[in-house]
């Protein structure tokens, strides 16, 4: 399996040979290959416009559509098409999101083609087309049956933002809830977890010290990438611990122990029930305020409900953009949250200090996903869900943030 998934490579042996003591003292900048962070600032010099013209074109595109008068003409065609305004609506709604996603092909294609260059992306062409097509389906499904239920919703009654914010609150439980069995299997290659003895025996400890019964499986990321990563999905009682191959097989036992108990401090937190409200919310509170901004813009003659969906997706995209780095930033200190709670946790399981296995997993994370010790603010606001690496291995540390990158929140 080692051979295999083509980990442990030269870079998990440069970062396991580091010492505790140079873990704990030395400055971030010294301890991740230099290398790989000059890479890392050069694929986010790339990230940052590549993204930025995806969402301007979906933007622009949209509020195109809609002003040309090409939105009215496609509502009159569907109704001329079907009798079931339902119908209409799922397809117009359907329509907008193809457009959106079509918009972003390119910029989305140049960005693929620029991680596998960077050997972070090791899908072929065909296979990302593939899952960019299924992803695309998916958008449509979703917009189609939320266009249509709110504006059947706003037919029936004047009351109909409080059933529709109940409705995609609950939709977006339920969908957070269902991921582990329901939705991840299909798109991601789960297997029996193969732990080491040792690394078994560690998690029989904490799960007896936490009482925490949640099954861990480990993620097939290997041929698609060499990059490890953990997290965890769903809430309450279908959570699964993710531990990808290429994580298991490149980290020592003493990182998978703190990975594990991360994971751990995650469950008991109740985070992911957490993180499924704030996603509905910031999805409510979003919409609801570009409903506000474009009723304000002015009816074309030929306008309706329906036709103004595509003024609505571009408005979406104005307040998205806004939102962005709020919701970033709730995800961020939810993480360095899980982190201290695990080093505490880790702290009472076993002798010694479990930091350097903390900083050790930073610095392997920041070395195979170039992630940049010190990332430009613009990245850090938009691209960042986790902390940056610099700032947080200083944190945990004890020491002051290096000069120009944003501290790190400690607590929640």
């Amino acid at each position: 399996m080692i051979a295999i998934s083509g980990r442990p490579n030269a870079l998990d042996r440069e970062v396991s040979a580091l010492s505790p003591h140079a873990l704990l003292t030395q400055p971030p900048g010294t301890l991740i290959d230099p290398a790989r962070a000059a890479a890392a600032a050069h694929l986010e010099q790339f990230h940052i416009p590549a993204w930025s013209v995806m969402i301007a074109l979906q933007i622009a595109v949209l509020a195109w559509f809609w002003s040309s008068g090409n939105s009215a003409r496609l509502r009159d065609y569907l109704r001329s098409i079907v009798r079931s305004e339902f119908t209409v609506r799922f397809c117009y709604g359907a329509a907008v999101a193809l457009i959106g996603r079509l918009a972003a092909f390119i910029p989305q294609a140049l960005q693929y083609r620029f991680e596998r260059l960077m050997d972070l992306n090791a899908l072929l062409f065909r296979a990302w087309l593939v899952e960019w097509i299924a992803s695309t389906l998916i958008a449509m499904l979703a917009a189609g049956l939320i266009a249509a239920v709110v504006l059947w919703l706003a037919d029936r009654t004047h009351q109909w933002y409080v059933y529709a914010i109940a409705g995609v609150i609950g939709f977006t439980l339920l969908v957070s809830y269902a991921n582990p069995t329901a939705i991840a299997p299909a798109y991601t290659p789960f297997a029996t977890f193969a732990p080491t003895r040792t690394l078994a025996r560690d998690i029989a400890a904490l799960r007896e010290r936490t009482g925490i019964t949640v099954p861990i499986v480990q993620e097939q990321a290997y041929p698609r990438t060499h990059i490890g990563s953990s997290y965890v999905l769903g809430w309450g009682g279908s959570q699964k611990i993710v531990v990808s191959d290429t994580l298991l097989r490149g980290a020592t036992e003493r990182e998978m122990r703190f990975v594990v108990a991360r994971a751990f401090a995650w469950v008991a937190a109740n985070d992911g029930l957490h993180v499924a409200l704030v996603e509905g919310a910031f999805f409510v509170v979003g919409t609801a305020l570009a409903v506000f901004a474009s009723d304000r813009i002015g009816f074309r003659r030929d306008d309706d409900p329906v036709s103004r969906l595509a003024l609505l997706g571009a408005v979406m995209g104005c307040f998205y953009l806004i939102g962005l780095p709020f919701y970033n930033g709730y995800m961020r200190n939810v993480d360095v949250s899980a982190d201290q709670a695990a080093i505490a946790l880790a702290a009472q399981m076993w002798p010694g200090d479990p930091r350097p296995d903390a900083i050790r997993l930073e610095v392997r994370e920041a070395d195979q996903a170039l992630r940049p010790p010190c990332p430009n603010r613009f990245a850090y606001w938009y691209f960042n869900q986790h902390p940056a690496v610099g700032p947080h291995i200083a944190s945990l540390q004890g020491r002051p943030a290096p000069s120009a990158c944003a501290p790190v929140r400690l607590s929640r």
